[in-house]
């Protein structure tokens, strides 16, 4: 195959729809920037920082209201030289403990050439940090040093000076490392290197380092992946009180989808932090609609997409929990399905594909992360709903799932705990639970599937790896049930194999 470009894109910028794209105005989140703001006034006013957590399911903006107001304060901060501040942003979302988080962030400083300086100004003799083995607080304390070290003094003063000296008629030898003390004069040098400082701060309008309060702002994002050892969220509001650092002041803020997160966390934690808390809403749906005009009208070419695709992609995202990052994905997957079908105009039907190959996406994820246990319970509420016997109760469906668990498996849970299992896959999106109380000793909930999509499940169960004795976890009674059932026109559907 030989690529060409495609003539008729209906793209005019995919930045726009990126993940890590910060608009030039954020929608919808007036109140929360606003909080943000507070927490980095303290920075742009001189005073003493404060820390942050920010909560709010997945796709309320968190994250780019966060990047948002640090670019502004970032453009403010230009404004005021007796000011430095250093982010230091981490998502932790494949992380486990504060150990690897605290390992991931020196790393990054480690491994860029910008801060070289570094291996002069902490102790060690690696490239980068083991991902194990070292002892944890020797990992702290690395870190701490490199937070320390992120001062004016070694990074905006230390560019200015090396920019003085090539401008001078010193000898060309003489280098900004030479004048901080991070490297002896060069031999035949005899200079005074505070004298020779003190000349380009004031010939070149630099402001010494005494002069400037040096903030250090470490942000994490999804940090309840780290989970409850939160020894790095302990230390760093400490780090200063401790001794750990003494040249920055140190802050943080958390970023978590998990609203009950900081209820999880030590004590010891939650009032080290002093914490200012700012909660992100569900989107409504005229939200969703602004910020997607806005991205579509910025993506798209004027006459390459209907407006109509906006409010379908906002009632999908509603339905999501008022996801954007959903909406504004399918806004990027409906524009690569028009392109691929070299269609003119991005339409609601290449939204409609493109939502429901998310949500095929999303069903496979969430059914493979199930345990053995939980896929079965699955496997007999869709046994029943091939059958039209659903909704159904706990006690009409738990036989079913016993004798699927007892085959496969060999071992089966209490109808207690299948009712867990039954409540946690209506959380998770992929039963239905309806309130069907009929008094006393009845099950006061029935479930059905709430996305039909058998395929998906046959294809999950299929895939799966029990301990017992079976291959997979696909009962006997639900391939021949999903086996026999024809369309509307008589034809045989997929049959399992085809998997």
């Amino acid at each position: 195959m030989t690529f060409t470009r495609t003539e008729n894109s209906p793209f005019e910028d995919t930045q726009v729809l990126a993940e890590d794209y910060v608009p030039e105005e954020v929608l919808g989140r007036d109140h929360e920037l606003d909080e943000i703001s507070e927490v980095f006034q303290q920075i742009v006013d001189n005073e003493q920082p404060v820390n942050a957590f920010i909560y709010g399911i997945s796709g309320t903006g968190k994250t780019v209201s966060i990047r948002f107001k640090r670019r502004e304060l970032e453009n403010a901060l230009e404004r005021y030289d007796d000011v430095h501040a250093t982010f230091v942003y981490q998502n932790c979302e494949s992380l486990s403990s504060s150990y690897q988080a605290a390992i991931a962030i020196a790393n990054r400083f480690l491994e860029d050439p910008d801060y070289s300086f570094l291996r002069e100004e902490i102790s060690i003799e690696r490239d980068v940090l083991p991902s194990s083995g070292l002892p944890k607080e020797r990992v702290y304390d690395i870190l701490f040093e490199i937070l320390d070290a992120l001062t004016y003094e070694n990074t905006a003063y230390r560019q200015e000076m090396e920019g003085a000296l090539a401008e001078s008629d010193y000898d060309a030898d003489l280098t900004a490392a030479h004048l901080l003390g991070d490297e002896p004069l060069p031999e035949g040098v005899d200079v005074d290197p505070d004298s020779v400082r003190e000349h380009f701060e004031s010939a070149h309008d630099i402001l010494p380092p005494e002069e400037v309060t040096d903030y250090v702002t470490v942000i994490l994002d999804e940090v309840d992946r780290i989970g409850t050892r939160d020894e790095l969220l302990y230390e760093i509001p400490r780090s200063r009180t401790n001794n750990r650092v003494e040249d920055v002041l140190p802050s943080i803020i958390g970023i978590s989808n998990d609203i009950g997160y900081k209820e999880s966390i030590q004590s010891k934690t939650d009032s080290s932090l002093r914490l200012k808390e700012i909660t992100f809403k569900k989107y409504d749906v005229d939200q969703l609609r602004e910020i997607l005009y806005q991205r579509a009208e910025l993506a798209f070419k004027p006459e390459a997409y209907s407006e109509d695709i906006v409010p379908l992609a906002s009632a999908y995202a509603r339905k999501q929990g008022g996801d954007a990052r959903y909406a504004i994905d399918l806004l990027q997957k409906a524009g690569m399905k028009a392109k691929k079908n070299e269609d003119d105009v991005v339409g609601e039907q290449h939204v409609r594909q493109a939502h429901e190959e998310k949500e095929r996406d999303r069903v496979y994820e969430v059914t493979n992360d199930l345990s053995s246990q939980e896929q079965l319970v699955l496997a007999a509420v869709m046994f029943h709903d091939l059958r039209e016997e659903t909704p159904i109760s706990r006690s009409d469906l738990y036989p079913t799932y016993k004798r699927f668990s007892g085959a496969l498996l060999d071992n089966s849970n209490v109808p207690r705990r299948v009712a867990d299992y039954l409540k946690e896959m209506s959380q998770l999106g992929l039963l239905e639970r309806h309130d069907a109380y009929k008094g006393p000793g009845e099950s006061g909930f029935e479930y059905d599937l709430d996305k039909a999509d058998y395929q998906m499940v046959i294809q999950t169960l299929r895939d799966s790896d029990p301990t017992g004795p079976g291959e997979n976890l696909l009962p006997e009674e639900l391939i021949d049930t999903f086996s026999t059932l024809t369309d509307d026109d008589g034809d045989t559907q997929t049959s399992v194999d085809s998997f």
